[in-house]
């Protein structure tokens, strides 16, 4: 793994993203298009940073040639191996109508929400090897479950080899939603502008209500069909259009129960005082600091999909780790976001972490919590700006364009890439959530699905669970469930896998779920939730009879 300063950090990161691109198969990257127009994406990729020990040494927070907002002035180390864990592009999402009740497509494929999943399969694929190869130099977990707090059904069952690691997300563009409506808005060309403006007039007059209630009826359909067929999965389009930019104003919170998009309560969150607003889209461009779905073109299909702005903010609070790691690690944090295009300081402190700041909805931890205290609260976040241009981004296809004379403006791809460090040789090519190639006609077969689907996430943990040793479990507060779920040798009622949904195996992660209620009833009232009819899949794909 190649070595960098702390000062040479940030760029390291950003050259190693964009090496392991060049790395990848010609396959899916962006393309001219016979028309003559050419294709551009966004490129996210998570990378691990982990210090070699120099006493004495002082870190620098100027991250070489980039611009940076430090957090710390602390000690590390002036060495830093670097190695890109999960590495992602694409702009596109499933609408809501299209999303599969099976789990064996992937709704979100932003190219950060992307490499999010890759990262948590990377996690679990991680910690399975450190069981299967506990004396192995190149594991990046071990395994604790025999030892100390752990030994007791205490929580965590693994730590990293080196807790003193780092992890940093690169972002060719800044995230979509609050933290580039304005950007975006600032940003665009008269041409598009009009665009926009003739797009949403033609819209208006193709349907007799607003676009705006076509979305929330939309979104609050409770009992959806099965994606069927890949021709019948479209997915919205991430175009650069928005209304004529004017001064952004900052959206004061909504009042409780001011917008009807989460519900359930707590027991256990105090009323929160500052709830973020709501927007769909780029409706109201020019509020800022709300939370808003994924942008898309006038006359697409809405999506349910939350932006990457609002859910980066997620994770600065929950963490990285998603429910299916979470009862294996201890939070996992961000330590920093590296973008270049529509880089603004500003928004991306306010909607990654600012806005979730002043936060007050979570409860105070008991003292038989298992969970540390300083986890499952904002965790600020450091921002810098990179010097590299990605060779397939918006700005540098733009301009490659304009010189070669081409007058079509590019175009987002339609294909995403995924590539796993843990399984370096099986880089995927996704189109419309599933493998590209897929059949048209047919259902999504095993081999079409992708590795990071909800249905192969949830097989990969369950082999997990699956690894660690009875003692280990039995001492565990969710041994009842693993017991009946893994088929654990106690009676004959037994039902298995079979009678386990997605959805009952995320309640394993308890803190987790605790802490994520809290921040949905709190802060992120107004965020979109997942319909609940989408994970009642068995590990089969099938949905057990009731």
């Amino acid at each position: 793994m190649p070595l960098y300063s702390s000062q040479d950090l940030i760029h390291g990161i950003v050259q190693e993203c964009h090496s392991q691109f060049k790395r990848l198969p010609r396959h899916g990257k962006p393309l001219k298009r016979s028309n003559g127009q050419s294709e551009w994406t966004i490129l996210a990729g998570i990378v691990l940073a982990t210090p070699v020990p120099t006493n004495g040494s002082t870190r620098h927070d100027d991250g070489g040639d980039t611009e940076g907002v430090g957090i710390t002035d602390q000690r590390e180390a002036v060495s830093w191996e670097i190695e890109c864990i999960s590495l992602a592009t694409g702009s596109k999402c499933l609408p809501k109508s299209k999303q599969s009740p099976r789990g064996d497509l992937v709704n979100d494929c932003h190219a950060e929400i992307l490499a999010r999943r890759g990262f948590n399969r990377w996690c679990l694929m991680e910690m399975k090897a450190s069981i299967d190869n506990p004396g192995d130099t190149r594991n990046k977990f071990k395994y604790i479950g025999d030892q100390g707090l752990a030994s007791e059904g205490k929580w965590p069952l693994f730590q990293l080899v080196h807790p003193e690691s780092q992890f940093h997300l690169y972002v060719s563009q800044a995230p979509c939603g609050d933290a580039t409506t304005a950007s975006l808005a600032l940003a665009q060309t008269e041409e598009s502008r009009k665009a926009f403006l003739n797009g949403r007039d033609t819209n208006s007059q193709m349907h007799t209500r607003t676009q705006e209630e076509h979305v929330a009826q939309t979104l609050d359909q409770q009992h959806l069909q099965g994606a069927g067929s890949k021709h019948q999965r479209e997915t919205t389009e991430n175009e650069d259009a928005c209304p004529l930019s004017k001064q952004p104003r900052t959206e004061p919170p909504s009042p409780p129960g001011s917008h009807r998009v989460h519900s359930g309560t707590s027991s256990t969150s105090a009323a929160c005082d500052h709830v973020l607003g709501f927007r769909r889209g780029r409706v109201d461009y020019d509020s800022v600091g709300v939370l808003r779905t994924k942008p898309g073109r006038v006359d697409s299909e809405p999506t349910a999909s939350m932006s990457c702005s609002d859910k980066i903010a997620r994770w600065n609070i929950l963490g990285l780790c998603s429910a299916l790691v979470a009862p294996f690690l201890q939070p996992i944090y961000l330590h920093s976001i590296i973008t270049r295009e529509l880089f603004d300081v500003a928004a991306l402190k306010r909607s990654l972490y600012e806005r979730i700041d002043q936060c007050h909805c979570f409860p105070a931890l008991d003292e038989s919590s298992k969970v540390n205290r300083r986890f499952y609260q904002p965790h600020p976040i450091e921002i810098h700006e990179s010097s590299l241009p990605f060779e397939f981004s918006k700005e540098v296809v733009t301009i490659q364009a304009g010189e070669d004379g081409t007058t079509s403006p590019p175009v987002a791809s339609s294909s995403s890439i995924l590539w796993i460090a843990s399984e370096p040789s099986k880089p995927e090519v996704l189109a419309n959530g599933c493998k590209a190639g897929a059949s048209a006609k047919q259902p999504i077969q095993p081999k079409a699905q992708s590795q990071v689907c909800k249905a192969n996430m949830f097989r990969t943990s369950v082999n997990l669970w699956k690894s660690l040793p009875e003692s280990t479990l039995s001492k565990l507060d969710q041994y009842d469930t693993l017991r009946r779920v893994l088929s654990l040798p106690e009676s004959e009622s037994d039902t298995g896998m079979d009678g386990a949904t997605y959805g009952k195996w995320k309640r394993l992660a308890v803190d987790y779920n605790a802490a994520k209620e809290s921040l949905l009833n709190g802060v992120f009232r107004n965020w979109i939730k997942g319909d609940d009819a989408l994970e009642r899949f068995n590990i089969h794909g099938d949905h057990p009879s009731k």
